[in-house]
């Protein structure tokens, strides 16, 4: 596919994440910290860390933290954030499937649906494979990633949203059953006509599957959850939490 290596450019860092709050992201780091089972000062490993809001939330908590992404476009982003705070933060650029690290997270995790980005199965088991090898024995990896169970009642197949500067982003989504894969065809105009013409795709995963791929990269399942709350997962849940702890 490749669509991940120009997606997350100016555009997105721009508008695509313009809805999300800083209340959201501290009740996020509160999940993860909880469900990563984290001490204080642990050393974290945040997967696919964009611009690196859970990182720098984390790291103002104390946490050591490596963040680690694709987009010099976010993670340039992420870096002046944390110089702004003074913020002691490793901002490593590169694929998450091949990931520089042995032996040396208390935890790791990846969150706001940043797995499932490979057309073949078999890449986007070697993501679970290389974060569980980053690990300590017995560290933990937590994944948030999109329950689509849950979304179904309401699948949308065109979202329209305005901006306050006057710019305009359609999403078209089509959803291939059969293929398990959902393609987002994205469109930004701006007040002067510019047009931005983007997109991704995701494989979609039931959870039995998910349950394969952590089994396959030595991390077992041991707790899914419906929501950040730590509740059962349901079939009305629009997003799934699975943590998986590594054997050894």
């Amino acid at each position: 596919m490749g669509w991940y290596r120009d997606f997350f450019d100016e555009w997105y860092l721009r508008y695509w994440i313009q809805p999300l709050t800083v209340e959201q992201t501290g009740r996020e780091v509160d999940a993860i910290i909880r469900f990563l089972d984290l001490a204080p000062g642990a050393r974290v490993l945040d997967l696919c860390c964009g611009q690196g809001r859970h990182s720098l939330e984390l790291a103002r908590r104390g946490y050591d933290v490596v963040g680690y992404d694709l987009s010099h476009t976010l993670l340039d982003h992420a870096r002046e954030e944390s110089k702004k705070e003074n913020l002691t933060i490793e901002f490593v650029q590169g694929d998450m499937r091949e990931l520089p690290f042995d032996c040396e997270f208390d935890g790791a995790f990846n969150f706001y649906t940043a797995f499932g980005y490979f057309e073949h199965d078999e890449e986007n088991q070697q993501v679970l494979t290389a974060a569980a090898a980053a690990l300590k024995p017995r560290a933990r990896f937590l994944l948030d990633y999109p329950c689509l169970e849950g979304r179904m009642p309401d699948w949308k197949t065109q979202v329209v949203r305005k901006y306050d500067d006057g710019t305009i982003m359609i999403q078209h989504i089509h959803h291939n059953v059969f293929d398990q894969t959902i393609v987002n065809d994205v469109l930004y105009i701006t007040p002067d006509n510019r047009r931005h013409e983007t997109g991704f795709t995701l494989r979609h995963f039931y959870g039995r599957e998910l349950q394969v791929f952590f089994t396959n990269a030595g991390m077992p399942v041991i707790a899914h959850y419906g929501n950040i709350d730590g509740d059962p997962l349901t079939n009305c849940d629009t997003r799934v939490l699975v943590v998986g702890r590594k054997n050894r």
